[in-house]
């Protein structure tokens, strides 16, 4: 933990001690607002040093910040507390949510861990602890009351900084923007300033020194990096979306940084082997493309000639749209796209979030950059990464149509076949934006702590708002949540079909004696010249001794037997196609004529879809298709085609899912 002034002589105090006990231990991030305080510092001749106790074990906390306090010996010590939630409610929620990531529940309270940091400290010292962040200045009355510290900054610590020998004498303090302070009637917050972004540089070597630390350098530094390091390029934001506390925080004028120092900034990391930077704004693009290109310029011009280019990345919306010539541009300097969760592909729902875009917007942008962005990796010999599709369907506003219309544009564009995963976000953190609850979150609002449900809703607590529409849809917000999992997994990505087990699907719908039967037809049956590599080796085993080795791998298949899957998928195939005629009959009369022959140009929905119009449970569609069997050949196989067909799509058929699903 160096003391980041190179003039001052190594390990011997600090001017201001910053802490954070806030971190979000499922995404953990070294704080920007340690680079950005740190510089502010210097530039008033300030000396500063820093510790994120993320790291540091509950137990060891009184150790280590003695040890810290009595080598930095700080005349200030200033408290980061970066957000007071996750604002997941899977870290939340008092049961396990379908889908979730895998987070502990219960387990992320920033707001405690820096009241009992605070706790701890006026123990050891008396020193004057100031606290900010943004996850104070959303809250600031509030948490000044609950933390009690001598003093907090709403914002940019710019003034505080300047006069802190003000500050620390509580001389004039009245007249320092962004001070909250104690009067004899309590906390007073001064008249607050909104500040651009820094016209000077942020990093030094000690700053990126204690970065190295909390990451560790491989995670860094080199080709393999996968942590981003911030840069901050622009700040504020002029919209007013319902779920953001960004402009309140940082102010609705949004201010552009010198790009000759965000690239000062940026050639200092490159120049010690950072290799991937976030720059840091609401998003680069607000009115204009300008920016993002402008910096795409200069990237170019700085990754020429490098062994190992820098990677950067930001936040952008969909609107104002790139042309595809401009796409590439971006690509070819290394950029990695990035935007929020879009909230729908349905332009009322859009409309009422306040988001400054419409969904063609979202599904241009998010197909344009997907195509290419592949185009790219194929073309420089790249890997295909995993990909998933992260929306916000469980935003306020989320009504049955705003679902169903969503699910009609993916299954339309085939997009979720291009996801091998997907997230919903099923419930909005809500917050006072400045005058209140919105009418819309205030009736369904719910505030949690550690020990469970609150009475009231509260706002320093995490505090949830489900869809009120989709709730009353399902019956319950754990409805709300088993729904989202099914809508994830099977049409907004192919993470069911990548989980499917077929040599278990044959055990189940199948027998020894019937197989049998199955491969000694198949030996007689013609050859489809265009059959693939799976089929062909089926057929291949099959010739040879009528299935048997390939069976028994089926059976005794173990974990690693990858390829176990394919094979047992192609089996089915071939199987059913020994009775083409009679398939198609029952697929004509289940509704989905001409299913098997087209299978892979219909999507999950679209299956889904046709089912619902004319059946209320799976169960209806097999009794139907017993039914219409017929006389003749063997009734299993096309029964078994149409397993095969609820099986590959995930049907689950339930008049209040089918209601949500694919209203019109």
């Amino acid at each position: 933990m160096p003391v980041d002034n190179p003039t001052a002589p190594a390990q011997q105090g600090a001017d201001i001690l910053l802490l954070s006990a806030s971190n979000y231990p499922a995404l953990p991030i070294y704080p920007y607002a340690f680079v950005q305080v740190s510089a502010v510092a210097a530039r008033h001749e300030l000396t500063a040093a820093r510790l994120d106790l993320l790291h540091t074990p509950k137990a060891s906390w009184r150790t280590t910040l003695r040890e810290v306090l009595e080598r930095t010996n700080p005349r200030l010590i200033g408290i980061h507390l970066r957000q007071l939630d996750s604002i997941f409610i899977w870290n939340y929620a008092d049961y396990d949510l379908p889908g979730a990531p895998p987070v502990r529940r219960n387990s992320y309270w920033p707001l405690h861990e820096t009241e009992q940091l605070i706790f701890v400290l006026r123990e050891l010292t008396e020193c004057p602890i100031m606290v900010g962040g943004f996850g104070f200045t959303t809250r600031s009355t509030d948490l000044l009351d609950r933390l009690r510290p001598d003093f907090g900054v709403t914002g940019e610590p710019d003034e505080v900084l300047k006069h802190l020998d003000d500050v620390l004498a509580h001389r004039n303090v009245e007249r320092i923007a962004n001070l909250a302070h104690h009067t004899d009637s309590g906390y007073t917050i001064n008249p607050r300033t909104f500040l651009p972004p820094a016209d000077h540089t942020e990093y030094t070597d000690a700053v990126l020194r204690d970065l190295l630390d909390f990451y560790g350098p491989q995670r860094v530094i080199g080709p393999d990096a996968d942590v981003h390091v911030p840069v901050e390029v622009q700040r504020g934001c002029p919209y007013r979306c319902y779920f953001c506390t960004e402009p309140m925080v940082k102010g609705r004028r949004h201010h552009i940084r010198d790009l000759d120092v965000v690239m000062a900034d940026i050639t200092f990391l490159a120049d010690r082997g950072v290799s991937r930077v976030w720059l840091v704004c609401s998003e680069i693009n607000v009115g204009s493309n300008k920016l993002l290109l402008d910096m795409a310029t200069r990237m170019r011009k700085l990754n020429h000639g490098r062994t190992t280019p820098v990677s950067w990345t930001c936040y952008l919306l969909p609107n104002p749209a790139l042309e595809r010539n401009d796409i590439r541009a971006l690509l070819e300097s290394h950029f990695e796209p990035s935007w929020n969760q879009f909230a729908s592909y349905d332009d009322e729902n859009l409309k009422r979030t306040r988001v400054p875009y419409r969904a063609r917007h979202a599904v241009e942008a998010q197909v344009a950059w997907l195509e290419e962005d592949q185009a790219y990796r194929r073309a420089h010999g790249l890997p295909e990464p995993p990909r998933r599709l992260d929306m916000f369907l469980g935003n306020t506003y989320a009504t049955p149509e705003t679902v169903s219309a969503t699910l009609r544009t993916v299954s339309g564009l085939r997009l979720g076949e291009r996801f091998d995963d997907s997230l919903i976000t099923r419930a909005t953190r809500v917050f006072d934006l400045g005058d209140g609850l919105l009418d819309d979150t205030s009736a369904s609002a719910y505030s949690v702590g550690p020990e469970g449900l609150l009475d009231e809703v509260d706002l320093v607590h995490p505090t949830f708002s489900y869809p009120t529409a989709l709730v009353e849809a399902l019956g319950s917000a754990r409805a709300v949540d088993e729904f989202f999992a099914y809508v994830e997994k099977t049409f907004l990505s192919r993470a069911y079909r990548a989980r499917l087990d077929w040599p278990a699907f044959l055990t189940r719908h199948t027998d020894e004696k019937r197989l049998a039967q199955w491969c000694e037809r198949l030996r007689h049956a013609p050859v489809d010249p265009d059959e693939d590599e799976a089929a062909q080796d089926v057929r291949t085993s099959v010739a040879a001794d009528g299935g048997a080795a390939l069976l028994e791998r089926l059976r005794e298949r173990t974990a690693t037997d990858e390829d176990a899957g394919r094979l047992a998928r192609a089996l089915v195939e071939l199987f059913v196609d020994t009775e083409p005629d009679r398939v198609r009959d029952v697929f004509a009369a289940i509704g989905l004529p001409g299913y098997w022959d087209d299978r892979s140009a219909r999507t999950a929905y679209d299956i889904c879809a046709g089912l619902a119009a004319r059946f209320t449970t799976v169960e209806d569609v097999l009794d139907a298709a017993r039914a219409s069997a017929g006389p003749g050949g063997d009734p299993a196989l096309p029964l078994l085609a149409v397993e095969y067909c609820l099986y590959d799509n995930n049907v689950l058929l339930r008049p209040d899912y089918s209601r949500l699903l694919f209203r019109t």
